[in-house]
Parts: structure tokens; C-alpha cells; sequence
């Protein structure tokens, strides 16, 4: 049976909320007022999940807020699970499940170039926390022990945005990682699609 992977639950999910906004009759988008900060404010995030010989948990709600009309910043939280069944850590090795959880934030600014199209710079900050397997000096067997390793990251990029009714978006962004590392969980381009409210 064929696996239907994470990117493409994710990709024909996006492309269902951007046609969902076409086809709703939403009321026109008005920028906040310049005199209220509670319009300014602005969350969402998004959510992925997959299950089946590689399991994935991705957590990631985000608050936000619109500077002036044009330029917004905010702050990310991150919580991803992976787990990998029978994965082979060394040639000719017995094959382990392994586990990994990564944790930490982001803070980012958008630049809107226009009504809906925003360019991005973002740095992130993860604690990758996995197994690691050694094999045993003089046997074939392994010890287990678990390995914690820092991930900064600076993304740039941009993004678009599709209203989906009255202040709710579907936002799709495009992201390059110019620090890219061995063990960073994305790999570049960086395609994130999620919602945001009150934007």
C-alpha cells in the first residue's frame, strides 16, 4: 500500500481552504483601526499529524501582533514527536524504533508588500532531543541513550494570504533556512500552510 506523506496531506488541505475562499461569500477585509490594540493582536498556527510506519505530531500555535498597516511581528511556540519504526542505525545492526521530540520558538516580522503578500525573516530556536544507539565495545549489542543538541535557525522568505472569511486567513509561506544543519528538520524550500485570526 502506497504512503500518502505528510507534505501532501498538507499541500491538498490548503489548496481545499483556498478554494473554501473563493466560494464563500465573505464580508470585505478592513485593516484595524489605528486606536485599538485588541484588533491589532492576531493568532493561529499550524497542526500536522501522520501515523503509519513514520509517525509525526507537529504543534506549533503562534500570536502575533500588526505594528503599523503594513508591518507585524510575533512569536511562534514549536512541539514536533517523531517516531521511525525498525529504523537502521548502522549496516548489518538490528533496527531500533527511534524517537525524537524537538521544542523551542520562533520570533518573525512581516513585511506586506501588498494587501495579501508579506515577505518574512524569522529565527528560531529548537532543542532537539532524539536516540542514540551505541554499539558495545567487544559485542553486537547496543546501548541506548538519548542526545539533546541546540538548532538556531534564520529563515527569509514570504508568503501569501487568502481570506477565508471575515478576519480569518488561510496563509501559505515559503521559507529558505540559511542555516541549515545536518540534523535541522526541514529541508529547504520550507513550505508551512496554516490559519490566522484576527489579521
Amino acid at each position: 500500500m502506497k504512503k500518502v506523506s505528510f507534505k501532501s496531506v498538507a499541500v491538498l488541505f490548503g489548496l481545499w481552504l483556498v478554494t473554501l475562499g473563493f466560494n464563500l461569500n465573505a464580508q470585505d477585509y478592513k485593516p484595524p483601526s489605528q486606536n485599538s490594540i485588541s484588533d491589532r493582536i492576531f493568532f493561529g498556527g499550524g497542526l500536522g499529524l501522520q501515523f503509519g510506519d513514520v509517525t509525526l505530531i507537529d504543534i506549533s500555535p503562534m500570536v502575533g501582533y500588526r505594528i503599523t498597516d503594513k508591518l507585524a511581528a510575533g512569536v511562534t511556540l514549536t512541539y514536533k514527536y517523531y517516531k521511525y519504526k525498525n529504523y537502521p542505525y548502522y549496516s548489518n545492526s538490528p533496527s531500533y524504533d527511534l524517537k525524537a521530540n524537538i521544542y523551542g520558538g520562533s520570533l518573525f516580522s512581516r513585511y506586506f508588500l501588498f494587501e495579501n503578500l508579506f515577505a518574512q525573516a524569522e529565527f528560531e530556536y529548537l532543542l532537539y532531543s532524539f536516540d542514540d544507539y551505541n554499539r558495545n565495545s567487544g559485542s553486537s549489542s547496543y546501548t541506548k541513550s538519548v542526545k539533546t543538541i541546540d538548532l538556531p535557525s534564520f529563515f527569509l522568505g514570504g508568503g501569501y494570504r487568502q481570506p477565508i472569511g471575515g478576519r480569518t486567513f488561510f496563509t501559505i509561506t515559503v521559507l529558505y533556512n540559511f542555516s541549515e544543519s545536518p540534523y535541522s528538520p526541514y529541508s529547504n524550500p520550507i513550505i508551512r500552510a496554516g490559519i490566522s485570526i484576527g489579521m
